[in-house]
C-alpha cells in the first residue's frame, strides 16, 4: 500500500465536502483502519463499526469542530481518532460482553430457584416436629411464632402469668430444637436456638 501525504488543500477540501476527495479518504483510510484494527484481532463487526464510526468522528471534526491544526499530519490524527474509537468499543465491551448468537440464555440469577424448594422443605419438617409436640408446647409456639401474637394475649389465651409463659417457651423451644435436630441427622448437647424473641 502506498502512503499518502497530506496538505492543508487536501484538508480543506475533505471539510467542504469535495466528492472526489471524500472518496479517496474512504478508500484509503478504510484500508489503513482495517490493517490497524486486523493486528488487534477484533470481530468483523466490531472492526466495521469502529471504521465507520472513525470516519464519521473525522469528517465531524473537520466540518463542525476545531478541524486539524498541523494539515501535514492528517493520518496521524485519523489514527489518533481510530484508537480513541477503538478504546471506547473495548471498554463497553468488556463491560457489556456480547454473546454469539448461538448461546443458551443465561439463568436468571436473581431468583433462587432452590431457596423456595428448601424453604419449602423447611415448613414442612417444622410443620412435621409441630405435630409430634406435646399439645401445649405446639400451642405456645404457634401462637408466638406462626401467629405472632402479643406475649400479653397468649397469657391470657393459656391463663398464665408472663413469668411462667416464659418458662414454658424456654422449654418448648429447647424441645423444638432438639426435635429439629433430630430430624436433621445432628447430634448436639448444647441444642442451637432456632427461635429468637
Amino acid at each position: 500500500m502506498e502512503f499518502q501525504t497530506f496538505d492543508a488543500a487536501y484538508v480543506k477540501r475533505l471539510a467542504d465536502g469535495d466528492p472526489a476527495t471524500e472518496s479517496h479518504f474512504s478508500v484509503y483510510f478504510r484500508k489503513l483502519i482495517v490493517l490497524k484494527l486486523r493486528a488487534r484481532r477484533l470481530s468483523d463487526a466490531m472492526a466495521e463499526d469502529i471504521q465507520q464510526e472513525t470516519m464519521f468522528r473525522v469528517l465531524k471534526a473537520l466540518r463542525k469542530g476545531s478541524g486539524v491544526s498541523q494539515p501535514e499530519r492528517f493520518g496521524g490524527f485519523v489514527s489518533s481518532v481510530c484508537n480513541h474509537v477503538m478504546l471506547e468499543f473495548l471498554q463497553k465491551e468488556s463491560r457489556h460482553p456480547q454473546l454469539p448468537e448461538n448461546s443458551p440464555e443465561p439463568a436468571d440469577e436473581r431468583v433462587d430457584m432452590d431457596a423456595s424448594l428448601l424453604s419449602d422443605q423447611r415448613k414442612q419438617i417444622v410443620a412435621e416436629i409441630l405435630n409430634g409436640m406435646g399439645s401445649k408446647d405446639r400451642e405456645i409456639l404457634r401462637l408466638l411464632f406462626l401467629e405472632e401474637r402479643e406475649r400479653g394475649e397468649v397469657c391470657t389465651k393459656l391463663g398464665v402469668g408472663s413469668e411462667y409463659l416464659r418458662v414454658l417457651l424456654h422449654r418448648a423451644k429447647e424441645r423444638f430444637a432438639q426435635a429439629y435436630m433430630r430430624k436433621r441427622g445432628v447430634v448436639s448437647q448444647q441444642p442451637r436456638t432456632l427461635f429468637s424473641w
